[in-house]
């Protein structure tokens, strides 16, 4: 009775057990499952929330530039003193419009949709969308004159512009006005008598796609306040009703539309193996008694099973990992291969330090202290996935017990690569150059408003403009990595140069400003800029290659040219064009006569890009002799551009500024092909000789621009031959050589020009393919004279028959310089004497002519 008595009792005791067992593993389970979930919406929000955040200030910065900017160009026109005489009084219609001063030139280069100077009484002058206008501002713009004219001779200094928004035409547009005074030196300009220049830029789709491009947002447009939805990017447009808006890429969402689907059907077959499980227990409970050792072992797999089920419900993150009490790693989870490249087989055994690196603490040793804490610790560890990428993750962890033994560690890894680079990113490139490291325009702007805040009693300030000559060949020839390393260098250079009071800055591409604190004696501002151009012009090793460049500043004294920052910056880039122009490598201070010169350049660029659209250039040809001067071999073309208002202009006038400005490209293709087709109308098989410049080497293909010449004209490349000054193979000997070999392979003859001006040209007469050399003119005018000048000339023409080239002597004005070049047997002459350069209609009868005396022509050797 005894024993049926104990038998009797053992299920009633286990049963609750069980019970309890069930309840408790299943409320594990709701929990998990309601934790995995907060947590996966948490981290979309978070990024959701970044995105809005980037994208809001992202546009923000857009907005801001474009006001800087346009306040720049603003000012650049109304503190022109040859605009105030102009413009303030009754207006000059003549110099603004018909001149294109400020006429369509803004609209159609510059994008300015308005141009208006106004004064209190009325609109003076008007020019929308390129063509003058009658109508009153008030027609055109919703703000009003009168109180715009009010703000701007309200500011306290004249030479800064006022920005607002306003309707233009009914859309909305950025306004930039500007008082407009002289930049000389008369007597400070009462604000109350000037009139005020206004530009207005309505910001149109194309514009606002341009921005998108240029930021790297999405769909940047215009939308009216009362439709604007709430947790939209949006940047308002004060007084115009609209705002600035961007699509917003929604990472969050799109990491909830990636996970949920599979990580339902994950719940679910978990859910349905945890009811297998249940059904399991309850069965096996009926047996509990009958062996003590299988209820053991049951319950610790239980605990096994729990523990891991609990470790994945709180971590939900990207994958799972063990070790054991070695550190070696014993599991990774399915989702380690995904993530980071590797099989999980490639780490089994591995120490985990060997995969995980932490650079603030030993991984082991904060393992370790786990086993002092008793709840689930996290710690921020990178690691470098399988193409050799380095990740950050987010690293939890909790010790694994066995009989209060700890037996190894379990925990997650949650990648945040995106997350932190994303953060600093934003903190480092709102004030910092992402290549050099050095402060950017943005951080300098701040720098230099602290500054200058007390104005007069602020300590004196030196702005220096930095400009690197010859950097654009090494980026063309070598790729970016090169100029990369010249920018880097050429950073560390300027460091070394420089204070730790100075702040040295980069304002993009290969423009970097110096600010030096305390000092405006030009003594010592020219130690600092010699010391500079000597530290810039020490060679740059790369890559087995040894670069050279150079520099040019321009300088601006606080002191003298006032305490703006804009107004600083820009009298300093003035100075610098003005170094530039002086030949380079050296410096220059700001003057205000520079302003005029400045705008004059602008102009002419301007006139330049209209010339080439409207066709204004003409081509005029000079004949080559045989030496005997009686018959043509060889006809030059020459460059001629037709001024609509300066009238015909010399090359010398305009080449050098499509040089600077890469119009050089299209210009020299132009030339190309017209020269060519000309050639076909003339008689025999008479050479045109083309000259190109050394940009076109490096800024075009010049290869492929000379073929396509040829096959757009069908002139035979026999009868085309190129001049080619050594300047060439100075920027790039390897790379001349290999585009020399390919032009001749085109069949094209190749000239040497102004040969005996370089340092190494019979060097490059014996590598480089030539067919012929040009003896420069300066030799043959001062033949007659007491020097060794004739001596030169022999010496070059034995020197080409030698090597077996054709030598053209150039510049033949006189009938002695002719007659000493027969005597010493040059082969062929070109010059004034012969025949001036003259229009294709002129020259067609002198070939006939030529022609019909010589039917056949000889060799030209």
């Amino acid at each position: 009775m005894e024993m049926t008595a104990v038998t009797t009792a053992a299920p009633a005791r286990h049963t609750p057990i069980t019970r309890n067992l069930v309840w408790a593993v299943g409320l594990v389970f709701v929990l998990g499952v309601l934790i995995a979930l907060v947590a996966l919406f948490n981290i979309a929000g978070r990024l959701d929330a970044q995105d809005l955040a980037k994208t809001t200030f992202y546009t923000q910065r857009a907005l801001e530039n474009r006001i800087s900017a346009s306040k720049n160009y603003v000012a650049s026109y109304a503190t022109w003193t040859t605009a105030y005489d102009h413009l303030n009084g009754e207006v000059d219609v003549q110099w603004a419009y018909t001149e294109q001063n400020m006429g369509k030139t803004l609209f159609t280069t510059d994008h300015y949709d308005a141009v208006l100077v106004v004064d209190p009484q009325r609109t003076k002058y008007a020019v929308v969308r390129g063509v003058q206008s009658h109508d009153d501002a008030a027609a055109l713009l919703s703000t009003s004159m009168a109180e715009l004219i009010k703000v701007v001779q309200a500011q306290e200094s004249l030479l800064v512009p006022v920005s607002q928004f306003t309707l233009f035409e009914g859309q909305p547009a950025l306004l930039t006005a500007a008082a407009i005074i002289p930049n000389d030196e008369r007597p400070a300009v009462d604000p109350r008598s000037t009139s005020v220049l206004v530009f207005v830029d309505q910001l149109s789709p194309q514009k606002l796609n341009d921005l998108s491009t240029d930021y790297g947002l999405h769909d940047l447009s215009l939308a009216a306040d009362n439709t604007l939805v709430p947790g939209q990017p949006a940047v308002a447009l004060t007084g115009t009703g609209f705002s600035l808006v961007s699509r917003l890429e929604r990472p969050g969402h799109q990491l909830l539309w990636s996970l949920l689907p599979p990580l339902g059907d994950a719940l679910l077959i978990l859910a349905l193996l945890t009811v297998y499980f249940f059904r399991y227990v309850l069965r096996a409970s009926g047996h509990v008694d009958a062996s003590y050792i299988n209820l053991d072992l049951s319950n610790q797999a239980l605990e096994a099973s729990e523990e891991r089920f609990r470790a994945v419900a709180e971590a939900a993150s990207d994958w799972i990992w063990e070790i054991d009490d070695r550190h070696h790693i014993t599991y990774l989870s399915g989702r380690f291969g995904a993530v980071t490249g590797y099989s999980e087989q490639q780490w089994l055994g591995q120490d985990i330090e060997q995969l995980l690196f932490c650079d603030t603490t030993s991984l082991s040793l904060w393992l370790n202290r786990l086993n002092e804490e008793h709840n689930v610790s996290h710690l921020r560890c990178s690691y470098r996935d399988q193409s050799g990428q380095q990740r950050i993750c987010r690293v939890s962890a909790r010790p694994i017990h066995n009989k209060g033994t700890v037996v190894g560690y379990r925990g997650t890894a949650s990648d945040i690569t995106d997350e932190v680079a994303a953060h600093a990113q934003i903190q480092h490139l709102s004030l910092h150059d992402a290549l050099t490291g050095l402060p950017n325009r943005n951080k300098l702007a701040r720098y230099l408003e602290e500054a200058l805040v007390l104005k007069e009693h602020s300590a004196a300030l030196t702005l220096l403009m930095i400009d690197l000559d010859n950097f654009k060949p090494i980026n063309d020839s070598l790729g970016h990595p090169a100029g990369d390393a010249v920018l880097l260098e050429v950073a560390a250079r300027l460091r070394e140069c420089t204070r730790d009071i100075d702040l040295v800055a980069r304002l993009g591409g290969d423009e970097f400003v110096l600010v030096l604190n305390g000092m405006d004696s030009h003594t010592e501002i020219d130690r600092i800029c010699e010391r500079v151009l000597e530290s810039l012009q020490q060679p740059i090793h790369y890559d087995h290659h040894t670069l050279h460049i150079g520099a040019s500043i321009g300088i601006a004294l606080s002191r003298r040219q006032g305490h703006m920052p804009e107004e600083l910056i820009r009298c300093a880039d003035i100075a610098l064009y003005q170094a530039k122009s002086d030949g380079k490598k050296t410096w220059c201070y700001f003057a205000p006569h520079m302003n005029d010169q400045i705008q004059h350049r602008r102009k002419l660029e301007n006139d330049l890009r209209q010339a080439i659209k409207n066709n204004e250039f003409v081509m005029h040809y000079q004949p080559r002799y045989h030496v005997d001067g009686k018959q043509i071999v060889s006809v030059e073309a020459l460059l001629r551009w037709q001024h609509p208002v300066q009238g015909l202009l010399a090359p010398d006038t305009f080449i050098p500024l499509a040089e600077q400005t890469d119009l050089i490209v299209p210009l020299g293709r132009w030339v190309l092909r017209e020269a060519c087709e000309t050639a076909l109308s003339w008689p025999g098989e008479l050479m045109v000789s083309v000259n190109l410049s050394p940009v076109q080497f490096i800024r075009s293909d010049v290869v492929e621009d000379v073929r396509e010449a040829l096959i757009h004209s069908r002139l035979p490349a026999s009868r085309l031959e190129l001049e080619i000054t050594e300047n060439v193979m100075l920027n790039d000997v390897d790379g001349a050589l290999a585009t020399m070999n390919a032009l001749k392979e085109l069949g094209v003859r190749l000239n040497m020009d102004d040969f005996g001006t370089g340092y190494s040209s019979l060097g490059y007469l014996r590598t480089y393919p030539f067919d012929g050399i040009k003896i420069d003119k300066r030799f043959i005018s001062s033949m007659g004279g007491a020097g060794n000048d004739r001596a030169v000339v022999q010496a070059i023409i034995n020197l080409g028959k030698a090597m077996g080239l054709t030598v053209t002597a150039e510049g033949v004005e006189t009938l002695e310089q002719l007659d000493f070049l027969i005597s010493d047997e040059c082969h062929e002459v070109q010059g004034f004497y012969l025949s001036r350069p003259m229009e294709k209609q002129a020259l067609l009868p002198l070939l006939k002519a030529s022609q019909d005396d010589y039917p056949t022509p000889g060799p030209n050797l």
